[in-house]
């Protein structure tokens, strides 16, 4: 009975296929990868990290509840998506966010070592400049 569950498990796991657009090149006997032609340096620099960007997009529909009055407060937001009041803090507070990071992170320049956990569970400081320094921007 256990090996058909692990038989059946495998069956069930997904293959993704990743395609990445590079040509690999030898010269001297060096391997030398080539960037696809029709790609822009800045676009080949980009990394989108679509949960951090939900996340945003989540804080600042939090605020614009909170903005517009149909919420009273944190906790009701919580009630109302099911979720701690701690998490929701913790979230609304990337509403505080530096522009120049929030811009970063939604154009996919951050840099790649940020990661959405750090983001929510340090304490940034008050000062945009800062903040800007502490995730090295």
């Amino acid at each position: 009975m256990k090996e058909e569950n692990q038989e059946t498990a495998l069956v069930e796991e997904e293959i993704i296929d990743i395609f990445v657009p590079i040509e690999i090149k030898r010269k001297r006997g060096v391997a030398i990868i080539l960037e696809p032609k029709n790609i822009s340096r800045e676009e080949g620099l980009q990394h989108f990290d679509d949960k951090m960007i939900k996340t945003i997009a989540r804080a600042y529909k939090w605020k614009i509840m909170v903005d517009e009055g149909q919420v009273k407060s944190l906790a009701e937001i919580a009630e109302k998506e099911n979720i701690t009041a701690s998490y929701v803090s913790r979230i609304f507070n990337l509403n505080f966010l530096s522009p120049k990071i929030v811009e970063r992170i939604l154009s996919g320049t951050h840099p790649r070592e940020l990661r959405l956990t750090e983001l929510i569970n340090k304490v940034n400081p008050d000062l945009w400049q800062e903040q800007e320094e502490n995730w090295g921007f």
